[in-house]
């Protein structure tokens, strides 16, 4: 249903804006890499609307609910997750450096014009709009229905499941980059229900698409940086080379077996230092 007033947002900005364009024959609208960045921040904005109210008016339960509380004590959690999330990539960074398959040199920010503007889009919603989204539909809205009904352990294979799933249709895909993915989820829902929060995996989340794009310029679960014209715009240039399964290929590190170690030893530590078992 979310898709609903994304496309009537969609129609009515290119009616009455002329946004976007339209082609050289007249009759297609012109999809260029700002209008795909600005669609997703669009499409995410809806969707999270959609679960908020489905949550606020079909379950008649609150955000605290969701394990996301508005209080003064958010910023641990949030900020813990961070520091795992930025961490864990660093962790990875370094390794697949020692390995031999990622090179690493100071980018340079070249982007302007129309490629900025895709660019703050893509920042939106890839590293901020993005994780939000996704950790309310999956660990908040999803994990708590299913929990409700089946206790932890199901909803944590549950919610694992979908969250992988999610990710079949993105580009590169392969399979070593679905366990990941499955792993990870796995880890945040650990890291949420140590430290009761969602904001712990929503930090994570954050910082991983971020520190992903933005400061080494690799690709977040197969999209790319370069995929929406912004080459450039990260605070390192990377360049891989070697296996697909060291380095994650068109994917991203996400579908590295470094990734897949890295993820386990968080998995681990939440297990035995953070918090207490719910």
């Amino acid at each position: 249903m979310a898709y609903l007033p994304t496309l009537t947002i969609f129609a009515i900005t290119s009616h009455a804006f002329g946004w976007p364009g339209l082609g050289l024959d007249g009759k297609h609208l012109l999809v260029t890499s700002e209008v795909r960045a600005w669609l997703m921040v669009i499409a995410q904005l809806c969707s999270l609307a959609m679960f908020i109210l489905a949550w606020r008016l079909i379950e008649h339960r609150t955000l605290r609910d969701m394990l996301l509380p508005h209080s003064r004590i958010l910023w641990r959690p949030l900020l813990l997750g961070l520091f795992m999330g930025a961490g864990g990539i660093a962790l990875v960074v370094l390794g697949m450096m020692a390995g031999g398959c990622l090179r690493l040199t100071w980018g340079s920010i070249t982007i302007s014009g129309h490629a900025s503007l895709a660019g703050v889009g893509f920042l939106i919603a890839s590293s901020f709009l993005g994780p939000l989204t996704e950790e309310i539909e999956s660990r908040g809205y999803l994990f708590q229905n299913v929990f409700r009904g089946w206790g932890c352990t199901v909803a944590t294979i549950v919610t694992a499941l979908v969250f992988a799933g999610r990710h079949l249709q993105n580009p590169h895909v392969s399979a070593l980059g679905i366990i990941n993915i499955i792993l990870i989820s796995i880890g945040l829902t650990l890291g949420m229900l140590r430290l009761w929060s969602l904001w712990y995996a929503i930090g994570w989340h954050i910082a991983w698409n971020f520190s992903l794009s933005f400061v080494f310029g690799l690709a977040n679960s197969g999209y790319s940086p370069e995929s929406f014209g912004l080459a450039g715009a990260s605070v390192f240039s990377s360049a891989l080379s070697g296996q697909t399964w060291l380095t994650g290929g068109g994917f991203g590190l996400e579908g590295s077996v470094v990734a897949t170690v890295v993820v386990g030893l968080q998995i681990i530590f939440l297990w035995r230092f953070v918090g207490r078992s719910s």
